[in-house]
């Protein structure tokens, strides 16, 4: 059962907990101020009353879900090849490290523009 995010973690595969372990942690590093918790038995920071991050792990791919739903089809507008697409999710290839980076610059596009 998942009661918490050390829980959900130990659902995923070595690489998936490689994913959530880097989000996560940059996360809790560049954006204490905004609280980690379990939504949905997803970890989930909590940006302001109608936009959050969840962080997800697949089989094959991790996700990052948002509800700015403008900002994930502004990143499905740049054909980014490997990238996946939800309504409300991006998803990366598990086994293509070098997008690690593009989840971080997307988690702080979502940050920044819910500052606004």
């Amino acid at each position: 059962m998942i009661k918490s995010i050390d829980d959900y973690r130990d659902t995923l595969d070595d690489l998936g907990k490689e994913w959530l372990d880097y989000c996560l942690n940059y996360l809790k590093d560049k954006h204490s101020k905004y609280e980690l918790v379990l939504f949905y038995k997803r970890p989930v920071l909590k940006i302001n009353r109608e936009i959050f991050l969840m962080m997800g792990g697949g089989k094959n791919h991790f996700s990052i879900y948002t509800t700015d739903f403008e900002y994930v089809e502004m990143v499905k507008a740049e054909k980014i090849k490997g990238l996946k697409f939800g309504k409300s999710a991006i998803l990366f290839p598990l086994n293509k490290k070098e997008f690690m980076p593009k989840v971080i610059s997307i988690c702080d596009d979502v940050i920044l523009r819910a500052e606004k």
